[in-house]
């Protein structure tokens, strides 16, 4: 047995990490139990500085514990394994290196450049140093980070990731990269050169197109290059007043969701030195991978009714295009990202909000030809589109094109399939979904507002952990949650912030969004086992639920304001929908605007403008007061804080009460939409015949309303888990394969590569409605055809539930997940005698079985096999399960 996938602190041989106590993690190859391990980890010098010690567990992670790690330091690892029969293996080696931990390691200072700290956008920053190296190197490293983004070449060779240092509330945190140069560097005449963009951090972000959001008007550089010679001697090189600096290069106005203006007829002029600055945040390491180019696309060219070049790439993605200019210098080549054409035409009603259509997100390359246009790519923006509009080319060639997919990296650990293509085709859009807005944080669109909501986050959780290892991505993106924290333990709705306090900031912790603080954590935890999510996130979630229950038993609003403030004009709109007075209304929050289940089919959420917001929603935050408060106590009492997990469940079973209290009446429910039956059975609100007549009542809504999807964010990824679990299997299939609008395969009927923000995107006359092509949250549902169909689900450390439930016209179904423990599969197929199934457990893990005919098996490591009424198996050397 081979420790196999060697990660430290879930990423592979990262550079630059600052944790000084990483965890370890590998899987199990061959064999069928690990009995132990053993971790051995060296300094650069080939010194042991830690030692596990043989270990007695079948554990595949272990704590770093040796010797204090420092600043710079290169470490190797590895595993030995003992297997159920006691022979040990030897993995391969892993590295990391660590970052710069202390202040003190900085020996670079900030700059910017000369007279540029305005309220103006200007061209992008270009900074050189040139160098010569004097003796052999034995290893180089680049720290860099920027406010905005930047670009790093060294001697002419870019090694910066895409749009660095990535996107974080500035005004709280900053990470740096680091990056191997050794082998770029010469003995002369050695050249490191940065530019540097407006970014996140200066241009235009959220609804609003914000500008100058965290709090500067000036881009600034940080960066340092350390040379460690074969001699031991070390060199720095850092940003200072020595770098040159000019902002007259190719690069001029650069945007985040406008674009980027290039003109290949300038050349840097680096007429003057850069200005050495400071800035009051103190950079750390990066979490995770960063936003890489993967998947490329070549056009196909359409000739609009009108005359036009559009490009179509196929796919809808968040990226840029790359193109090869043609064009005499001087000639403006302009290239507009869309999503989806109008007749054939370009339009930009896609990409720009229809609550707010005087600020749209432009989305162009503007490119100024030069006596030599080569390939050209942006640096400082990335838009989301399928469809090109190209203008100013006197031809156009599509095999000129490319279209470059960027997103964050991570590995793709969810596979699926089935007999039914149009359920393939929007797992598939869902993955392409996930992509497009996972770029450093989890948006909800690409282009017009490329927010970090927190509601789409929590809804989409669990279903984007089977699709990708997302631990260290999401890890990042909860410090930027816990940066938005208010003191009085608010959460924001958008993380990073991108709007100022204003009147909208009372939306702000609306439950649904905000208990992301509370659900992904306990996602991270149930799917990754790491209790380290639960730890670094306590204050945030301590905070939260400290909150709520104040909010909840703030009843301010009965007490309005005796003059025509906001308060009093929010009161009139409240006041009647008040709940009447109970024993229970302590555990319900009435106060606050919340979006509540948001994006229901056949509802306008935003009805006569905030007016439908501001009811309250009593029945939503009841729901979520228990839900959150339970999973919150699961989590304090697994890291021993048993007093603070008795107040949580003090508040879950009264939130419980209340609800059955004001919204269930003769053990029933009375609503007249899916949305609010979903919740009360996902979420635990209901108990013996309520559960009963709720799930009945539910099923009855869904078939008689055609088996059309009913639910918005919140509930949509329950709705077919709820009706299988309660005898509905038969809906839940009719209602997954329904191609009928509002439905999930609707989407794939009207061509959507993408998962749309609504379930429609033509209107009656073919023009396609004001809605962003490329929302992942509805596609949560395909959490259900991993856990359900085909039934493979995490159950603890090294453990799996597989627990297929075939069914629609489905003929067959497979599944594979490459979890933390190892890659499990599932499939099924249906034969004359019912059903062949065939199962794979992977090494040193175990699995309870469930077949169709009720029984229950044991299974170790293996592949397992079902027809009928006969279950065979073929353990590597082992036992019967």
């Amino acid at each position: 047995m081979k420790a196999v996938q060697l990660k430290t602190d879930y990423r592979h041989s990262p550079l630059g990490i600052d944790n000084q106590t990483p965890l370890f993690s590998w899987k199990c190859e061959g064999g069928i139990k690990q009995s132990a391990f053993r971790v051995l980890a060296k300094d650069e010098s080939g010194t042991e500085i830690f030692d596990s010690g043989k270990v007695q567990t079948d554990s595949m992670r272990c704590r770093y514990s040796g010797n204090p790690l420092v600043s710079r330091q290169r470490v190797t690892w590895g595993v030995t394994l003992w297997d159920e029969k006691k022979r040990e293996e030897q993995s391969e080696i892993a590295a990391f290196d660590m970052g710069l931990l202390n202040p003190g390691d900085w020996q670079a200072d900030w700059i910017c450049g000369v007279d540029t700290d305005k309220e103006e956008r200007l061209p992008a920053d270009y900074y050189k140093r040139d160098f010569n190296v004097s003796k052999p190197i034995k290893s180089a490293r680049l720290y860099a980070t920027a406010c905005g983004v930047y670009t790093a070449l060294v001697n002419g060779k870019r090694v910066s990731d895409i749009l660095a240092p990535g996107y974080t509330q500035y005004d709280k945190r900053l990470y740096y990269q680091t990056y191997d140069v050794t082998n770029l560097l010469l003995m002369e005449n050695n050249s490191l050169e940065f530019t540097v963009g407006d970014g996140w951090y200066k241009g235009k972000v959220g609804n609003d197109n914000l500008e100058y959001m965290y709090g500067g008007y000036q881009t600034k550089l940080l960066a340092q290059l350390e040379i460690k010679y074969e001699d031991g001697i070390r060199e720095v090189i850092g940003t200072d007043s020595q770098f040159l600096w000019c902002n007259d290069g190719p690069v001029g106005y650069n945007d985040m969701k406008d674009g980027e203006v290039y003109n290949a007829g300038k050349t840097p002029s680096y007429s003057a030195n850069a200005v050495e600055t400071a800035h009051n945040i103190h950079p750390i390491a990066n979490l995770h991978d960063g936003i890489f180019e993967h998947e490329r696309f070549v056009p196909k060219l359409e000739v609009s009714p009108s005359g036009r070049n559009i490009l179509n790439f196929g796919q809808n993605l968040a990226g840029y295009v790359r193109f090869k200019p043609n064009g005499k210098p001087g000639d403006t080549i302009t290239i507009k990202m869309f999503e989806i054409t109008d007749h054939g035409e370009y339009t930009d009603v896609n990409i720009r909000n229809p609550a707010l259509p005087d600020f749209p997100a432009v989305q162009q390359i503007t490119y100024i030809c030069g006596e030599e246009n080569n390939w050209f790519q942006p640096d400082f923006f990335c838009s989301g589109f399928q469809y090109a509009l190209v203008e100013g080319m006197d031809s156009v060639n599509p095999t000129d094109f490319e279209a470059v997919a960027l997103y964050s990296k991570m590995n793709f650990t969810g596979q699926f399939s089935c007999s039914n293509e149009s359920i393939n085709k929007f797992l598939c859009n869902t993955v392409w979904s996930l992509k497009s807005n996972f770029a450093d944080v989890p948006t909800d669109c690409p282009h017009r507002e490329k927010n970090g909501w927190t509601g789409d986050a929590q809804v989409f959780a669990k279903t984007a952990v089977y699709l990708a290892d997302t631990y260290a991505f999401f890890r990042k993106w909860l410090k930027d949650v816990r940066d938005c924290q208010r003191e009085d333990g608010r959460v924001a709705n958008v993380c990073p912030k991108t709007a100022k306090m204003g009147m909208a900031d009372v939306l702000n912790g609306s439950v649904g969004w905000a208990d992301a603080a509370v659900i992904i954590p306990y996602t991270l935890w149930k799917s990754y086992g790491d209790i380290n999510c639960v730890t670094e996130n306590y204050d945030l979630m301590h905070g939260w639920k400290e909150y709520v229950i104040k909010a909840a038993s703030d009843k301010s609003i009965y007490q309005p304001a005796e003059d025509g403030s906001p308060q009093k004009q929010m009161e009139a709109i409240i006041k009647p929908f008040l709940l009447p007075y109970s024993p229970y209304n302590r555990f319900i929050i009435e106060s606050g605007l919340h979006w509540g289940e948001w994006c229901e089919p056949g509802v306008d959420s935003m009805a006569g403008g905030y007016i439908e917001i501001a009811k309250p929603k009593q029945e939503v935050t009841c729901a979520y007061m228990h839900y959150s408060m339970t999973l919150l106590e699961e989590m304090l009492l697994a890291i021993d804080k048993s007093e603070e997990a008795a107040q949580c469940k003090e508040y879950a079973d009264g939130a419980k009460a209340a609800y059955n209290f004001h919204f269930v009446k003769d053990n029933d429910i009375e609503a007249l939409r899916q949305a609010p039956y979903v919740r009360a059975l996902a979420l635990g609100l209901l108990d013996g015949e309520a559960i009963k007549n709720a799930a009945h009542r539910l099923n009855e809504m869904v078939v008689n309303g055609g088996y059309k999807v009913g639910t918005g964010f919140l509930s949509t990824p329950f709705i077919l888990q709820v009706l299988m679990k309660h005898g509905y299997g038969d809906t839940a299939y009719t209602m997954l394969e329904n191609k009928d609008a509002p439905s999930w395969l609707a989407m794939v009927e009207q061509g959507a590569t993408t998962v749309c923000e609504h379930y429609e995107i033509y209107n009656e006359d073919g023009s396609p409605k004001s809605i962003s092509l490329n929302h992942y949250s509805l596609g949560a549902v395909c959490g259900f055809l991993f856990d359900t169909v085909c039934g493979i689900s995490v159950a603890g450390e090294n453990r799996f539930v597989i627990k297929p439930i075939p069914g629609g016209s489905l003929e067959w179904a497979e599944a594979s997940y490459d979890s933390v423990y190892g890659k499990v599969t599932g499939r099924w197929e249906r034969n004359e005698n019912g059903y062949t199934l065939s199962f794979e457990i992977p090494a040193n893990t175990s699995a309870a079985i469930h077949l169709p005919d009720g029984k229950v098996y044991e299974a170790g490591s293996g592949t397992y096999t079902y027809a009928g009424h006969h279950w065979g198996y073929n353990q590597k050397e082992g036992a019967a399960p």
